[in-house]
């Protein structure tokens, strides 16, 4: 049964745990491992532990597909590590009958093996702590094989210590000799996204080691894990066809298997979280308590008052943080005259929220929310009237990543009433208008505006209710897992010549949890385009970037633009790919509803209730955690 929830809470990043380098310091034993947890403990402690052990055992044998989404680059042995001669010095106790089990459950398991080899010392410290704390009770509770989790563990220092070895390499890259022949902002890409995923991987281990049930848990963990892969993605687009730094490529591969490893010894068994951790899941969500709702209608704000009662996670003192409102005006009557002053204003790293009211006017900027700035809410006049618009493109240049109109890596972020547009024009290809990259980000009842890729959806996960979406190729693409719903689809004329595709979804390992789910959604010709569509446009629900690409359209009503076909292929993809890709639809209305003459790909299905409540916002983006403290409403059901 569908329910709209209304949170009455405020949602505020919770805190996040710095990992140090000793959190690996020492090695779990290789026996059966047993922690005595006194009975007042049992009910805080184990429930995570025992759902870290669930989901962790619940890992399933997977084939990795080594080609890139928009690009292939292949180099010699000469340029890689011999990994033969890696796998050699294994030595017998690291390679024993548990960990070789375990390892050849990853997509690359000589990689595995070699973490092992070289990190098994390496342990949760948090996990040891927990064990000597108990070790007096008499209360005794088996937790998860401890080869598993040093195996887990072991991989993601394998990861962390490989990319940090990468890091010079990268950081030197805007300067280098090779950045004059890239695109504009590639190299930039690059090092800003290489430090997000050495954040991802320290975030990843932190909540190992804790099991900390506030953050989300495991789906927080595969969350960084396939922002990271996504990251590598951006940046080897970006790089690709420079014949400068082909060692570079060949380096950033071997140390991303280590980040696949990880996310596969992590992965969701069969498909979909079992039930009853999503029920602890939604438990510990429903326990946690905030002060008062963070996002009210603007006649609540009290005016452009900064010193409101706020909505926060609590001081030292354990009163609730101040929330910070901040107004931009461009007739000079708000704080600042552009929204990123005002972003460069907020705090950084805050747990409190930070309120951006941007007042009715069309800001033409192109702005960054960066990762260091978390908990900004955005709140515009109406999406009619408030207008943040640019015009970068790949045609004068830049890179895809950077053409966006706004752009958003700092968690916690939320807009509402807000118009985002990208005016570059269908003739200057891929002109984003939105691009997020930051986890747990919600938009209600803005509007995304461009032609080829409007809204890079990229990584982490994502909701937008009640949004209108305007474009051509690939209006909405990226890695995300993100969830549309109540949404308007518009499609707009392309270039003659050109299909309009809706979505085109980046998956490009089997263990992400991520895709595009439209919800409840409509899909029409936007306002005076259709008699403008060039001759033979066909208007396609979406096509697959990534291998494995993940789509669905549920609840939705199609127009009769929406082509008998459904999907297209992606250009130059391998062979096969419509077989590893999914593609469903469920419950659909309206004359473009009618799957007679869908493309008859094995990865395109008719859903039955059970593979579309997957999809659902509770199950797909753990959204009964964090969407209920944003006042935005929401569907959790299909």
């Amino acid at each position: 049964m569908r329910r709209v929830r209304y949170g009455p809470q405020p949602y505020i990043l919770p805190h996040v745990l710095s990992i140090s380098p000793d959190v690996f310091s020492h090695s779990l034993p290789h026996h059966t491992h047993q922690l005595a947890l006194s009975t007042a403990m049992a009910t805080t402690l184990s429930p995570p532990l025992l759902l870290l052990a669930v989901l962790l055992l619940a890992t399933v044998s997977t084939t990795q597909c080594h080609g890139h989404k928009r690009h292939h680059h292949h180099t010699d042995g000469s340029r890689r590590p011999n990994k033969a001669a890696v796998a050699d010095t294994i030595s017998p106790a690291a390679a024993n009958t548990a960990h070789h089990a375990i390892c050849h459950r990853t997509p690359h398991p000589v990689s595995c093996l070699a973490a092992v080899a070289s990190h098994l010392d390496a342990a949760a410290v948090t996990t040891a702590k927990a064990a000597e704390a108990s070790s007096s009770s008499a209360v005794s509770v088996q937790l998860l094989p401890p080869n598993v989790l040093s195996v887990l563990l072991a991989s993601l220092r394998g990861a962390a210590s490989a990319l940090s070895s990468l890091s010079p390499a990268i950081s030197t890259l805007p300067a280098s000799p090779a950045a004059a022949s890239l695109r504009r902002g590639a190299a930039e890409d690059c090092e800003e996204l290489h430090a997000a995923s050495l954040s991802s991987l320290s975030r990843s281990a932190s909540l190992l080691a804790a099991a900390a049930p506030g953050e989300g848990g495991i789906p927080a963990v595969r969350a960084h894990l396939a922002a990271a892969l996504a990251n590598k993605a951006t940046c080897l687009d970006g790089l690709s066809g420079d014949p400068g730094i082909p060692g570079l490529l060949a380096s950033l591969d071997d140390a991303y298997e280590h980040v696949s490893n990880s996310l596969a010894l992590v992965a969701r068994g069969g498909g979909g979280v079992s039930a009853s951790a999503a029920g602890f899941a939604s438990a510990v969500a429903k326990a946690i308590h905030h002060n008062r709702r963070l996002l009210q209608d603007d006649e609540d704000y009290g005016g452009d008052d900064s010193n409101g009662d706020g909505g926060g996670s609590g001081n030292s003192d354990g009163q609730p943080a101040a929330e910070t409102v901040i107004t931009v005006a461009k007739d000079g009557t708000g704080n600042f005259r552009t929204v990123g002053e005002a972003v460069a204003a907020a705090p950084n790293s805050s747990q409190a929220r930070t309120v951006i009211r941007v007042k009715a006017g069309t800001y033409e900027e192109n702005v960054e929310v960066p990762p260091y700035k978390t908990n900004i809410a955005l709140v515009g006049d109406g999406r009619e009237t408030t207008v943040i618009t640019g015009s970068r493109s790949a045609a004068d240049g830049w890179t895809t990543y950077r053409t966006a109109t706004f752009g958003v890596s700092g968690e916690g972020f939320l807009a509402r009433d807000v118009t985002f547009r990208n005016t570059a024009g269908a003739a200057k290809g891929q002109a984003v208008a939105l691009r997020v990259n930051a986890d747990l980000a919600a938009f209600y009842r803005c509007a995304v505006e461009s032609h080829q890729d409007a809204l890079y959806a990229h990584s982490f996960r994502q909701f937008y209710r009640e949004c209108a979406v305007a474009g051509t190729v690939d209006a909405v693409f990226g890695d995300a897992a993100a969830v549309l719903q109540g949404c308007a689809l518009l499609a707009r004329a392309p270039l003659p010549g050109q299909d309009v595709v809706l979505t085109a979804q980046g998956r490009g390992d089997p263990n992400e949890d991520t895709g595009i789910a439209l919800h409840s959604c409509t899909v029409s010709a936007a306002a005076g385009e259709a008699a403008a569509m060039p001759a033979g446009t066909r208007t396609f629900l979406g096509r697959p970037w990534g291998a494995y690409a993940r789509a669905v359209v549920m609840d939705s009503n199609l127009g009769q633009i929406v082509d008998r076909g459904g999907w297209a292929e992606w250009p130059g993809a391998e062979p096969g790919r419509g077989d590893t890709v999914f593609f469903g639809e469920y419950g659909n209305t309206g004359p473009g509803a009618d799957t007679e003459g869908r493309v008859g790909w094995a990865g395109v299905r008719q859903m039955e209730y059970g593979e579309a409540a997957q999809f659902a916002v509770e199950n797909f983006i753990s959204g009964d955690e964090w969407l209920g403290a944003t006042s935005f409403p929401y569907d959790d059901d299909v």
